[in-house]
């Protein structure tokens, strides 16, 4: 799930809406067999298209940017996932 991340903008954001179905699909079955409804499945709020910010400036750069200090041929990488950061903080903003 984390290649998607590195992925130029039109890419990464249709692997988030694909997982945000999954979720969402997920959280459907969950309702229809009484069962309580699992963090960012209930398609009636938030799902995981609003929390990329957050997944991404606490966990994403992180991640990415201990790897790039023990690989520095890596950096694109890390660059890739600042502009689909800095892409997400425009849609949040909007």
């Amino acid at each position: 799930d984390l290649g998607h991340l590195t992925a130029p903008w039109p890419v990464h954001t249709r692997w988030v809406q694909g997982l945000e179905e999954e979720m969402f699909s997920q959280g459907d079955e969950e309702r229809a067999a009484g069962l309580p409804i699992s963090a960012l499945c209930d398609r009636t709020k938030q799902g995981v298209t609003k929390s990329q910010v957050g997944f991404l400036e606490f966990v994403v750069i992180p991640l990415f940017t201990s790897f790039t200090a023990k690989f520095p041929s890596a950096m694109p990488l890390l660059n890739s996932v600042q502009a689909n950061l800095d892409a997400w903080k425009v849609v949040a903003a909007a």
